[in-house]
């Protein structure tokens, strides 16, 4: 069982349509699962194109720490995650 499924236990969900989930951890590290590609990646914003949606983080000094093929730890100083 993931870290992820461990904390979902905890968490009210309100949203069973997400197939991705994401933990900011403090602005400084952003962990993504659910990733099916990378669009595009920049040291000020990075593009996901997830099962359903494309996911945009937004920040400074982005890089990419640690890259399989579904799950990504991003660095920097994120500012923002949504989707388009």
């Amino acid at each position: 069982m993931s870290m992820l499924d461990e904390i979902d236990k905890f968490m009210v969900k309100t949203d069973t349509s997400l197939n991705y989930r994401t933990i900011n951890l403090g602005g400084k590290y952003l962990y993504l699962e659910g990733i099916k590609s990378v669009i595009s990646f920049g040291i000020s914003e990075m593009d996901f194109q997830m099962k359903k949606t494309k996911l945009v983080v937004e920040g400074e000094n982005l890089k990419i720490k640690y890259l399989d093929k579904n799950t990504c730890v991003i660095e920097g100083n994120i500012r923002s995650v949504g989707e388009k």
